[in-house]
């Protein structure tokens, strides 16, 4: 009997941070790797734009990526070069050659996952993708395997670092956006452009591969309610601190009779609730299904080590035959359209701030008649900004968005300065 140990062979496409933290990992950990697998994971090919000085010189060297796709000395491409176009193309044509695929491009599984899945059925391939969503958190194992015997109902879930960091650097130390944002640029937590981050569109690819997951759905990011970190101030922090919340950027699902919510948007959540005490840089997916109740994940979501140690995992998996190529939870033939819910049905409760002057501060039930009686007041507090001008801000009982959204737009804002409203979610965990 041969228990001589087998080789796979894999291509790593993108020599970046990660893509060096992937090869590092492959070297260091070698003996590790081997005994949990009984096989030499062993990279004979890379590619990037220029040759790099860590990568063994006697290993093959791409500038063009897509000429990976045809080495028949690669067995398994790792896809790290980020972006849609040439990532696909490298992934399209590798699945077409029989090759495996472990990829972290969470845009381009969230925007083109209906062509690779397809791809994947037509050719039989495999795709592993952890490393896509929440860093080293095995969130795509479990909704692909831990959960599965299960209807996932709701997830709420804090998927990204850089704007986990801003917020509680905001609230804790009392400093404006634009400055905590250059402090987070500074360590390294923000891009130079930190808009796909910020703006919540890194959070919505995110939340859109976990909904298709849930639900066994085509991947429907172009319908996705997004809303980002950048129009929130300190006051806005503190007040609903005050108040008993914190916000945090929440990607949401939630699965209704026949539609779900798929939203990214800052909201309010009581600071007892676990989700809400996730701070700094670190991400958190809060699920809950039919049969287990509440699951909550919290680790690391971003930099080179993180991602590039759930890139290996999966590595580890192929090397172990343990592959799945359900892209999404279902053939591609059986993969499901689900209708995304407009947040304008929403039913929940609200955060409403706004400036007004003294003299209608004191006047007798000023909010049932700005707000024409639409909402009960749970929580409420006034603070004196100046001589003439009083902050309030308040919590709704639960109300229709729509009907709230229709009253906002008829205020008199001749009375009422710097309104704003801000969602708040209800965990119950």
């Amino acid at each position: 009997m041969n228990n001589s140990p087998k080789k796979l062979r894999i291509g790593i496409a993108g020599l970046g941070t990660v893509g060096r933290v992937v090869y590092e990992i492959l070297q260091k950990d070698r003996e590790l790797i081997a005994s949990r697998t009984n096989s030499i994971i062993e990279v004979v090919a890379v590619s990037a734009k220029n040759p790099k000085d860590f990568v063994d010189n006697k290993i093959k060297f791409y500038s063009n990526p897509l000429e990976m796709a045809d080495d028949k000395n690669i067995d398994v491409i790792v896809e790290l070069i980020g972006g849609i176009d040439v990532a696909k193309d490298l992934i399209l044509q590798s699945l077409k050659n029989s090759k495996k695929i472990v990829t972290a491009n969470k845009a381009l599984l969230a925007q083109h996952g209906a062509e690779i899945a397809q791809s994947i059925e037509k050719y039989q391939g495999v795709i592993l993708y952890e490393a896509s969503v929440a860093g080293a958190n095995p969130i795509i194992k479990a909704f692909r395997e831990g959960f599965s015997a299960n209807e996932i109902k709701e997830i709420y879930a804090i998927l990204n670092g850089t704007c986990n960091f801003i917020l509680t650097k905001m609230l804790d130390e009392k400093r404006d956006y634009s400055l905590t944002l250059k402090e987070a640029q500074d360590l390294g937590y923000a891009e130079v452009d930190p808009t796909f981050d910020v703006e919540g569109i890194d959070t919505a690819h995110k939340i859109a591969i976990l909904s298709s997951l849930a639900c066994a759905t085509l991947p429907n990011f172009n319908v996705t309610h997004i809303e980002g970190i950048s129009k929130l101030s300190i006051q806005d922090l503190s007040i609903a601190f005050e108040l008993g919340y914190k916000i945090k950027l929440l990607g949401i699902f939630k699965k209704f009779d026949n539609e779900i919510q798929q939203s990214v948007y800052p909201a309010l959540i009581l600071k007892d609730e676990k989700i809400a005490q996730v701070d700094g840089s670190y991400n958190s997916i809060l699920t809950l299904g039919n049969n287990f109740e509440f699951n909550m994940m919290i680790g690391r979501g971003a930099g080179g080590l993180t991602t590039g140690s759930a890139v290996v995992a999966d590595l580890i998996d192929i090397a172990n035959n343990r592959e799945n190529n359900l892209l999404f939870n279902a053939k591609f033939t059986d993969l499901k359209t689900v209708k995304i819910a407009d947040l304008s049905h929403r039913l929940g409760k609200y955060f409403l701030s706004f400036v007004i002057s003294k003299d209608h501060a004191n006047e007798k039930n000023f909010i049932e008649k700005y707000f024409n009686n639409i909402f009960k007041i749970e929580k409420i507090i006034y603070k004196k900004i100046d001589e003439n001008d009083f902050l309030c801000a308040l919590i709704t009982n639960q109300i229709i968005e729509k009907k709230l959204s229709e009253t906002i737009a008829n205020i008199d804002y001749s009375q009422i300065k710097d309104f704003k409203f801000i969602r708040v979610e209800e965990t119950k965990f």
